[in-house]
């Protein structure tokens, strides 16, 4: 017993020394230490006393993995700090990109000069092509609402097919009337001989 707890002093205080530099190392390092414990604790099983060597060994596993877990965690918040920095860092790129395409938008917004002015007059409509452009449009008129009479009436007509079809369906699903209930008093064979 006082062989292993040697090595795992040793093992834990060189632990303490040399941090491992990354996840998969520190990852190792725990694995080995879990390893080791499961071995001994394999050989706390065979013992009389394997309560007291079994917390012994807990107690040790604690101790030997407290740098690892710390250094894990370590680890994790240097992770999540650069990841937050690169997050930080893709932000602040878009929204320069987002400025660059205001500022050319701006650009392409804002004409040079002013317009130049039709190079032929709009001539004036004579009172006939006027008179024809109106009969044109209250035709155009007259036949849209036509065609939205012509689909009132196709829904009216859906409608009513569809108010028919579930009044069939209800009356195929209806159960005919149940037989009255006997009179109080009355037994089914004096209702017979009536």
């Amino acid at each position: 017993m006082k062989r292993p707890a040697l090595c795992l002093f040793l093992a834990s205080s060189a632990l303490a020394v040399a941090q491992p530099a990354t996840r998969s190392e520190v990852q190792a390092q725990r694995a080995a230490i879990e390893q080791r414990f499961l071995r001994e604790q394999a050989e706390c099983q065979q013992r009389f006393a394997v309560s007291a060597c079994l917390e012994d060994l807990q107690q040790r596993r604690r101790e030997a993995l407290g740098p690892i877990v710390a250094r894990e965690h370590e680890l994790a918040a240097e992770e999540r700090r650069e990841r937050a920095a690169a997050q930080a860092q893709r932000v602040k790129e878009r929204e320069q990109a987002a400025a660059q395409d205001e500022g050319q938008h701006r650009e392409r917004v804002v004409p040079a000069a002013p317009a130049a002015p039709a190079p032929h007059p709009v001539r004036a409509r004579s009172p006939e092509q006027a008179a024809q452009a109106q009969r044109a449009a209250e035709q155009r008129a007259a036949a849209d609402a036509e065609k939205r009479r012509e689909q009132a009436r196709e829904r009216e007509i859906r409608q009513q097919q569809r108010i028919a079809e579930h009044e069939a369906r209800e009356k195929r699903r209806t159960k005919p009337p149940a037989a009255p209930l006997p009179l109080p008093g009355v037994t089914p064979a004096s209702a017979a001989s009536r």
